[in-house]
């Protein structure tokens, strides 16, 4: 339900030389709607002006490997409905959405994305 906690997590695991070298992550995570019919489901924000959002980013950068090569990140809200309140749209709090997450670890050309989850949300 839109009012359940909410939380995206992403399972990490590098090489010890990457943690060795002092290198830096970078992580966004996403909350995407793959519905985008503009007269029914898609979302937007509006700031002035109507704009398109498809996705929710939520971005970390520069973070240090500071739980060494294996660990887990996660960003989370009270609710669903919390994650997306600046959303608008017919279906922004109820129909079916995915999550997924990507990092890329600065100062090199490593990095990795997750498969997508899918999931419900009910009003």
């Amino acid at each position: 339900m839109s009012t359940d906690p909410f939380a995206i997590v992403l399972d990490i695991q590098v090489d010890s030389s990457v943690v060795a070298a002092g290198l830096l992550y970078d992580v966004v995570w996403q909350i995407v709607n793959p519905r985008q019919d503009p007269s029914s489901h898609a979302w937007w924000t509006y700031s002035g002006q109507v704009m398109s959002s498809p996705t929710v980013d939520i971005d970390w950068k520069g973070v240090a490997f500071n739980w060494g090569p294996v660990f887990w990140v996660f960003c989370s809200w009270n609710q669903y409905a919390d994650a997306v309140r600046h959303i608008q749209g017919p279906d922004a709090r109820q129909g079916v959405f995915y999550v997924q997450g990507t990092m890329s670890i600065q100062g090199s050309s490593l990095f990795a994305r997750s498969g997508q989850f899918w999931f419900k949300v009910r009003p």
